[in-house]
């Protein structure tokens, strides 16, 4: 659980707590955790919690529900949390197959202008490798997400 709250933390740019508290989510599941039982198994005060409950609810990245007879509430991770993630990293893998682009045809009419020769020309491989596996990362993501968005549907 600590090295995924860790790695959360990083990746998602949130609190410390915030990300054990994910972290415990992803490993429990569909079953979820109730809020005495995130106080005892992480050994924080009922309100940073409490605190941390109410900003991961805010942003979309957990939900909760209920039980018939049972007035607790049972966390569990947000069932588009894995989707909208996957949306925000193709953003930025978008962002970064424009950029490479854009340089890539720079260096290109750089290497117009000189000789077949020159020491000066560009090595264009980098680029071209690159925005290949960008492309074929996209193309996985996007399937999996679809995927994803299927199961969610019918769940």
């Amino acid at each position: 659980m600590e090295r995924l709250g860790v790695h959360l933390e990083t990746k998602e740019q949130i609190a410390p707590l915030a990300a054990r508290i994910l972290a415990k989510l992803i490993l429990i599941g569909k079953k979820g955790i109730t809020f005495e039982e995130l106080v005892c198994d992480l050994g924080a005060s009922k309100s940073t919690i409490s605190s941390h409950l109410t900003n991961l609810q805010a942003t979309q990245r957990i939900t909760y529900f209920t039980k018939p007879g049972d007035r607790k509430k049972y966390f569990i991770l947000s069932p588009d949390a894995m989707i909208n993630s996957m949306t925000e990293m193709l953003k930025t893998w978008e962002i970064e197959s424009q950029l490479h682009r854009e340089v890539m045809e720079y260096k290109e009419e750089i290497n117009e202008s000189l000789p077949e020769d020159s020491e000066e020309r560009f090595d264009l491989e980098f680029h071209t490798q690159y925005l290949e596996f960008l492309d074929r990362a996209t193309s996985a993501v996007k399937k999996l997400q679809k995927t994803l968005a299927e199961k969610h549907t019918n769940d």
